[in-house]
């Protein structure tokens, strides 16, 4: 139950900051250089079963868990801008990395 409500006040502090996945078909590509790039803030996308992380330092802490808290994935970046592939079902997930948090939505 406290897991519950501590996941439904993150959502709440987390802002209108939701991400929509699109299918493989319609979906916006994140190019190759975007990766090369240098991000001052941290950025989050998700597209094409693919979870894109940019402005992260090396070694940084990278959690995903679905609406009901259970941790789908937890790995440690190995460059500032990654490419994780991930294989996820319908539905809600926030992904954390340090102290920044976002939902993303997989339809």
């Amino acid at each position: 139950m406290k897991r519950l409500v501590y996941l439904i006040l993150l959502f709440m502090l987390a802002g209108p900051t939701m991400t929509y996945a699109q299918s493989a078909k319609s979906g916006s590509e994140v190019r190759e250089d975007q990766l090369a790039g240098k991000a001052s803030t941290i950025t989050i996308s998700f597209s094409n079963s693919y979870l894109y992380l940019f402005g992260v330092k090396e070694g940084t802490k990278v959690e995903v868990v679905n609406m009901l808290g259970v941790p789908v994935l937890s790995v440690e970046t190995s460059e500032a801008n990654e490419k994780i592939s991930l294989d996820l079902k319908k539905g809600f997930y926030v992904v954390r990395v340090e102290n920044y948090i976002q939902r993303i939505v997989v339809k």
